[in-house]
């Protein structure tokens, strides 16, 4: 099953999605994936190497990760792990989702218990939608969703349009847990550089209520808006 879910990754073809080249074993549990190397890093180190120097609409193109996970979702893979460490940016810097659908597709095929989803907390805390703190009725976690996805993409906006991640005065992921599962958003206070603008779209992407976050096409629209007068601006 799992190598079957890797070759439909594998004929996922899109500018801002690593292209998967195939699979190998050896190397654990799990087969081990196969993709072009990034040598510009994932989009947090990219920043703090080159954020002092890039352009707001500059940024916004980083931010067009959106069209790619646009694409995945009308591919119903949903990623379930989005953070910047999981953009890759490529030699010609375009921005791209890797890691893309991994943890829940083994989700689908190990237990519950086992499913690399339910370790989010090892690393991607501040990136969780609160509701992947929930246990359902049955004890088992609840799965990542196309809502929890768009979560996440407003800790990648708030990370390029200011150089800072989500939480970024808060030093140690845990401590960062008791403020997620009370759906307590990052306060607009750490984040002066940030134009007043953008901040309630991305706070849009943090509603408690999963419904009332925005699709990936009001989104995907959202930027492309911005980078068009952007673009005529300058």
């Amino acid at each position: 099953r799992i190598n079957r879910e890797l070759r439909n990754c594998a004929a996922l073809n899109h500018a801002n999605i690593v292209p998967i080249y195939g699979y190998t074993h050896g190397f654990g549990l799990f087969p081990a994936i196969v993709t072009p190397w990034a040598k510009n890093g994932n989009l947090f180190n990219y920043l703090e190497r080159e954020g002092a120097a890039l352009t707001l609409v500059r940024r916004f193109q980083l931010a067009n990760i959106i069209a790619g996970l646009q694409y995945l979702h009308a591919n119903c893979v949903i990623h379930g792990n989005l953070s910047g460490p999981n953009v890759l940016v490529r030699d010609d810097g375009t921005a791209c989702i890797a890691d893309f659908g991994l943890s829940l597709m083994y989700s689908k095929v190990i237990s519950v218990t086992e499913a690399s989803w339910t370790s989010t907390l090892k690393g991607n805390v501040r990136w969780m939608g609160p509701e992947l703190l929930l246990e359902k009725e049955d004890g088992s976690p609840t799965r990542p969703s196309e809502q929890s996805d768009i979560y996440s993409v407003g800790g990648i906006m708030l990370l390029v349009l200011t150089n800072k991640i989500l939480y970024h005065h808060i030093r140690h992921d845990y401590m960062v847990v008791p403020y997620v599962s009370r759906s307590e958003r990052p306060s607009r206070t750490h984040y002066p550089e940030l134009l007043e603008k953008y901040w309630p779209f991305i706070e849009q992407c943090w509603s408690t209520d999963p419904q009332d976050r925005p699709s990936t096409e009001e989104v995907n629209v959202m930027i492309r808006n911005e980078i068009d007068s952007l673009s005529r601006i300058n």
